[in-house]
């Protein structure tokens, strides 16, 4: 097989690589993914790995999460995320591959007036989004031949947006929902295929992939009871904190202006949950 079937995944297990994983599989790549085994720390196991393997695409999904990447942990969070980028845009640069860089909307503010699009300077108020926005840095610093891509709320079934919420539903439990978070939320399935189609189509830069629209927590939830046939006043408990307030919601123009039409969150959504077998008769 030619090496530009070979696609190699760092944080394979994650929840956005184990998405990214199937659906290159799906489309016929030979996956080889790996996770804590080979750390993205380590420039010269990485290298040989690489030498070994050839893929002609690599995805770098591996980094420190959100949650785990406040004040204390930070120099770890620039290690994971910013170098660990960087070593694997040189592996990939070294053996002339495309490296995919899994970035997030965390670059921005996370109290924004208006939607950014890839345009608009990032300006990243928290430790993650400062360690995502130096690792995106070092990607397009270190090879030409890169995909970066952002994203808002990435949901599947598999994930705590969709899973806990209608858990509740199924069990008669009631569950809080934030009505002052707002972002695009974005299926996995609706990102994922565009990376792969990106990928193919040899294009290069960065890119926002987050659907058209504006929507809560308390809205995303609210949307998913309807279309699977739960009453949401039944299921959510509204709460707010302006303290963790959020506004970011990413407007996909680089892909508007290339012609690719992204669509509603509520369409996304529907179409994700008719996929699943999950969507109510009559929605």
């Amino acid at each position: 097989m030619e090496n530009n079937q070979i696609a190699w995944v760092t944080g394979a297990s994650g929840f956005v690589g184990r998405a990214i994983c199937e659906h290159l599989e799906a489309c016929g790549y030979t996956v080889v993914g790996t996770g804590s085994e080979l750390s993205v720390c380590e420039p010269e196991r990485l290298e040989s790995f690489a030498e070994e393997v050839m893929p002609g695409l690599v995805v770098n999904c591996a980094g420190i999460r959100r949650e785990a990447a406040g004040l204390s942990n930070r120099v770890k969070a620039y290690e994971v995320n910013a170098l660990g980028a960087r070593n694997m845009a040189l592996v990939a640069n070294t053996i002339g591959a495309t490296v995919v860089q899994v970035s997030s909307d965390d670059v921005y503010s996370s109290r924004l007036d208006e939607p950014v699009n890839e345009f608009d300077n990032p300006h990243p108020d928290t430790p993650y989004g400062k360690s995502k926005r130096a690792g995106e840095t070092m990607v397009r610093n270190t090879t030409p031949n890169h995909l970066i891509v952002r994203s808002s709320w990435l949901y599947n079934i598999r994930g705590r947006s969709m899973k806990d919420v209608l858990s509740a539903a199924r069990e008669g439990r009631r569950i809080e929902a934030r009505t002052d978070q707002f972002a695009a939320p974005t299926s996995l399935a609706t990102y994922v295929d565009f990376i792969v189609r990106a990928v193919k189509h040899g294009v290069n830069g960065t890119f926002h992939i987050a659907t058209k629209g504006r929507a809560s927590r308390y809205d995303f939830a609210a949307k998913m009871l309807e279309l699977t046939g739960f009453d949401p006043s039944d299921v959510l408990v509204p709460t707010s904190d302006p303290k963790t307030a959020e506004n970011v919601v990413l407007e996909s123009m680089m892909l508007e202006m290339a012609g690719i039409e992204l669509p509603t969150w509520e369409e996304d959504l529907r179409a994700y949950l008719a996929a699943e077998g999950l969507l109510a008769a009559g929605k």
